[in-house]
């Protein structure tokens, strides 16, 4: 198994200990963290072969990057908050989705990967899809107002 899929999980749990204790820092830190194992290994993986492939996953991970960029704003239950944190989460959503689908969908440039590491593709699709499914929660939480409005 690859020691980045491994690795990789560090982030996931970090997202969900911030949707648990309802702690938007830690839920951002682990969607950013995860951004900047995928960013390097996708380019690594277009210099090796050209792939726009690679280029695609690089950059919707660094739009991911620049949505989660950590900061220590609180909730403060004001409508511009809350349209924004729900349209941030639900960009996560559809990030994460796209890489569960051109995982599934394999294509060309996986070929290698699906033939030597199947297995490693597997838990990069399950990792990506509970990072798909964590912001739904959020969403949830602030659209139920069962997160605690705190001043800033």
């Amino acid at each position: 198994m690859d020691a980045l899929v491994l690795i990789a999980t560090i982030p996931v749990f970090i997202s969900l200990y911030g949707v648990i204790k309802k702690q938007r820092f830690f839920f951002l830190l682990g969607y950013f963290l995860f951004s900047f194992l995928v960013i390097p290994d996708e380019i690594s993986r277009y210099i090796d072969s050209p792939n726009i492939s690679h280029v695609l996953f690089a950059t919707i991970f660094g739009l991911q990057a620049i949505l989660t960029f950590p900061n220590k704003l609180n909730y403060d239950g004001t409508k511009v908050f809350k349209s924004f944190g729900i349209k941030t989460m639900l960009s996560l959503f559809l990030i994460n989705l796209i890489a569960v689908l051109l995982i599934n969908l394999h294509p060309d440039s996986l070929i290698d990967d699906v033939q030597t590491n199947g297995q490693t593709l597997t838990i990069a699709m399950i990792i990506h899809g509970v990072f798909a499914l964590i912001p739904l929660i959020g969403c949830y939480l602030m659209l139920s107002n069962k997160i605690e409005v705190r001043s800033n």
